[in-house]
């Protein structure tokens, strides 16, 4: 296989203002590009394997900026399907300190992927992989989204490729019950099977303790590892015969929670191709964490400096 891990999905340019104003009165901004599926290909590309992203771009500079991004972490974007019409979703961050709550807008409409059929796709090049990555944001999209997600679903496990699914619901793309609907024949029988508590009580009305919970997504859902994340608490692995938990770390301060989830994802999916889950799991709590305290969507951190953390635990200065 050429990649470990091919992904395909949105980018966006991220426009965020920093804590202490908001997009009423701030007079400057940062920008910065992002995306669940990139996210993800960029910090498992940072850990040494070798990842691949896809979309439908515009060919302007915001689309040249969101492919150079991507492309500057060694992940290959030469399957990207250009077009000269529509355009790239943009999103605000407006960062807040409590009692406020950060917010997220999405300017996403009408955006390039979004018009994305599944006959654009290079199969071929998205096939040639140890893993096919997923997510439910890109079947919110559109239905030539919906259709190119589980046409990828399809072929991956017709060629017994693993899949791996992050759920990653969002509510300001569709409400929970049209969520489930879509999304379980897209999620059945994956390898990887990756929710957030909160995902898992919203869409699906899984509730209970974690373990509970990582338990019943296993028997409903039929993947060969399920996955459960517990915020700050940490993360949940059930394979059917070894229940693998991890604690998270102590964060004195965040400094953008964007990507944490992703990182998090990029470490399990490290340790699935190491075949060594409680690695995998290691790796994903750590990288989370430590994405916490890097600004911006994309994991800038080297394999190395993710065993460091895992070594002391966070508690070591290096010289």
């Amino acid at each position: 296989m050429k990649f470990d891990l091919t992904t395909f999905g949105e980018t966006m340019v991220r426009i965020s203002v920093r804590p202490g104003q908001s997009l009423e009165n701030a007079t400057r901004i940062d920008l910065h590009t992002g995306g669940t599926e990139s996210n993800t290909a960029v910090a498992l590309s940072r850990l040494g394997m070798k990842t691949a992203w896809v979309s439908r771009l515009t060919d302007n500079a915001l689309g040249r900026r969101v492919a150079a991004d991507i492309s500057r972490h060694g992940v290959d974007t030469s399957g990207i399907v250009w077009t000269n019409r529509d355009r790239i979703g943009t999103y605000y961050v407006e960062f807040a300190t409590p009692p406020r709550a950060s917010a997220v807008s999405y300017d996403r409409k009408f955006s390039a992927v979004s018009k994305l059929k599944p006959g654009e796709l290079d199969w071929n090049f998205l096939l040639n992989t140890r893993v096919l990555h997923l997510t439910g944001i890109t079947p919110a999209l559109s239905a030539g989204c919906r259709q190119a997600v589980a046409e990828a679903r399809k072929r991956a496990l017709a060629k017994r490729i693993p899949v791996s699914f992050d759920l990653n619901y969002r509510g300001k793309l569709w409400k929970p019950k049209a969520a489930a609907k879509s999304l379980t024949p897209l999620i059945m029988d994956c390898a990887i099977l990756i929710m957030t508590r909160d995902d898992a009580e919203t869409v699906f009305k899984i509730k209970g303790d974690p373990e509970r919970m990582v338990r019943e997504m296993k028997k409903r859902f039929s993947p060969r590892i399920a996955v459960l994340t517990i915020g700050g608490k940490g993360g949940m692995v059930w394979d059917g015969k070894k229940l693998l938990f991890e604690p998270g770390y102590p964060i004195a301060e965040t400094v953008d929670r964007l990507g944490a989830g992703d990182a998090f994802t990029a470490g399990l999916i490290y340790g699935y191709l190491h075949h060594d889950l409680a690695l995998g799991l290691k790796f994903g709590i750590a990288a989370s964490a430590m994405k916490l305290g890097m600004r911006g969507d994309y994991f800038w951190a080297g394999k190395e400096e993710v065993e460091q953390v895992i070594k002391s635990r966070g508690g070591d200065v290096r010289r």
